[in-house]
């Protein structure tokens, strides 16, 4: 039985800043996955990836079972690539709604690339062109796992 709500989409769509409104007009508690994680692992997520992304993805899973399983009821953002890999999204609908936010991607490169920095998936991006066509790729290789949602917001 789905008793919580997890946001989902590319890094750079607001899920964050989503859950926390929710969070707030709802009064469930929100927890945002990848804090979780830095917060359990007591390194960044830069940190972990730097092991590889493989690895990381792990650690992810583990975690993304442990918040679900030991919350009665959340609003959860998601990382990124979290639905993508293993049989996360599987989990995910069977125990979440789960809402995908959908944002143009001019308006993800310019958002992404005055923090590419922090991200490391991109941080070693060069230019804004570079930046706006891996976000092309991967929301292409992404975008079967983002629309088996529940509900889709666009964020424009």
């Amino acid at each position: 039985m789905k008793k919580h709500l997890a946001l989902t989409g590319f890094m750079g769509t607001g899920k964050s800043s989503y859950g926390k409104a929710m969070s707030v007009k709802s009064g469930l508690p929100f927890i945002d996955l990848d804090t979780y994680i830095e917060e359990q692992e007591k390194k960044s997520i830069s940190e972990l990836f730097e092991k590889g992304e493989k690895i990381f993805r792990e650690i992810e899973a583990h975690y993304l079972r442990e918040v679900i399983e030991k919350n009665a009821r959340i609003i959860l953002a998601l990382g990124g690539g979290t639905v993508c890999y293993r049989d996360n999204l599987k989990y995910v609908l069977e125990n979440c709604w789960l809402i995908a936010i959908d944002t143009p991607v001019d308006i993800l490169t310019e958002r992404l690339w005055k923090e590419k920095d922090t991200r490391p998936m991109i941080k070693n991006i060069n230019s804004r062109e570079e930046l706006k066509n891996y976000i092309e790729k991967k929301l292409h290789e992404r975008m079967s796992y983002y629309s088996q949602a529940d509900w889709v917001l666009k964020n424009k």
